[in-house]
């Protein structure tokens, strides 16, 4: 080798050692060719990263890094690869000088000499200690989010048995008037609610309700709805009075941005009465079987629960029904669907809707109105509750 070719050689050895040296990453070289693999090179890199000189590692195997606390799994998988003479990825838990422990994501990939045999290793050192800390604490906080998943799950499924607890099971039996409903519910709890409730011998309430919401706040407000509908509601023949008064209680006792809309009636089935109030929530229809009509049921009404009695402002109206007279009440999911629809072709109007379906039964109604916003909305299900509640003047 000639002078020149020494020098070019020389500076090119200078030149790998300046750029690995310019290296953050710990840069090692060790040798295959001498007994228990010594390093060789290490690069200012591994120095801060380990807290070794070149003095305390040249010469040495590099598994001085190791400790107690060293997963021995990960070190058998470097074994193996060195014996194998393949390129392999660990992270071991190594300790530097000072016995100070970091986490070291280890690389190392084989050199070959020209007859294809292995005589170096270069290894690469990336301190990782800060991004496996993170991963636990990722991992704790997952744990942490699927414990109070499963007990948020757990308290909506109880919100949904005392949803369920609310409403009615069975309906006041008379020989003029029957009482139908149909609550199909979300998955997440809702806040629509119903009732039927026997204020005398003749007279019976029939309410509607919807609470702003959905999931356990939604499920306590109509928890709370319930009671004091009730409580309200006794004894009183004016549905005006009986919504004021459940406005009354309401007021100051929900959160700011709560609200109820409410449809109530009450059927007198000696005089054939109905008288109804509306507040906030959509008219309600009676189905006219003898006539093929439907009328709409609507009155002047605030929301419930969102203004104090002096700022609120209810009324009432009455309409006298007739033999095979349906009414129907319901919540806003159905019109939710059937707004969407922009299918010119398809009559989505609720009011034929209604006459469309009057021949048929109070349930037979209630099951085509579900069937239709279905179909129109091509959904498997309604994203809220679909809630329908009314009664039927009997025939005879």
């Amino acid at each position: 080798m000639n002078e020149k070719n020494y020098i070019e050689i020389l500076s090119e050895t200078e030149l790998l050692e300046k750029a690995a040296n310019a290296s953050s990453e710990g840069i090692t070289i060790s040798t295959m060719t001498q007994p228990d693999r010594p390093l060789i090179f290490v690069n200012e890199g591994f120095k801060k990263l380990t807290g070794y000189s070149s003095q305390d590692a040249i010469g040495k195997n590099c598994r001085f890094l190791q400790g107690e606390d060293t997963n021995q799994k990960s070190v058998a998988k470097l074994r193996e690869a060195i014996k194998k003479g393949e390129a392999c990825t660990v992270e071991l838990l190594n300790y530097t000088k000072t016995g100070d422990p970091f986490w070291n994501r280890l690389s190392i990939t084989p050199i070959l000499n020209q007859d294809g045999i292995v005589t170096h290793y270069v290894g690469i050192q990336s301190d990782i200690t800060d991004l496996r800390k993170t991963q636990v604490e990722l991992r704790l906080a997952n744990k942490e989010l699927k414990t109070f998943q499963e007990r948020i799950k757990k308290e909506l499924d109880q919100a949904k048995i005392v949803q369920h607890l609310l409403l009615p099971t069975k309906f006041p039996q008379h020989d003029d008037v029957r009482f139908a409903s149909l609550f199909i519910p979300m998955d997440e709890v809702g806040g629509d609610f119903f009732d039927v409730i026997e204020l005398s011998d003749d007279k019976y309430g029939i309410l509607i309700a919807d609470v702003t919401g959905h999931g356990i706040p939604a499920a306590l407000l109509t928890f709370m709805l319930s009671t004091v509908f009730k409580n309200a509601a006794a004894g009183l023949t004016s549905t005006e009075q009986a919504v004021r008064l459940t406005n009354k209680r309401l007021y100051g006792n929900m959160p700011g941005d709560a609200f109820v809309t409410m449809f109530y009636a009450i059927y007198d089935t000696s005089s054939g009465i109905l008288t109804y109030t509306q507040a906030g929530h959509p008219e309600g229809y009676i189905v006219r079987k003898s006539t093929q009509e439907i009328i709409p049921l609507s009155t002047e009404g605030t929301l419930v629960g969102a203004f104090s009695d002096d700022e609120v402002s209810f009324s009432q109206k009455e309409i006298q029904l007739q033999s095979g007279d349906k009414l129907c009440l319901y919540t806003d999911a159905i019109l939710d669907i059937l707004d969407k629809v922009d299918d010119d072709e398809v009559d989505h109007d609720f009011e034929s809707l209604l006459l469309r379906n009057s021949m048929r039964s109070l349930e037979q109604l209630f099951n085509a109105i579900y069937e239709f916003g279905l179909e129109c909305g091509n959904l498997k299900k309604y994203p809220d509750d679909f809630t329908i509640v009314g009664l039927e003047v009997i025939e005879k």
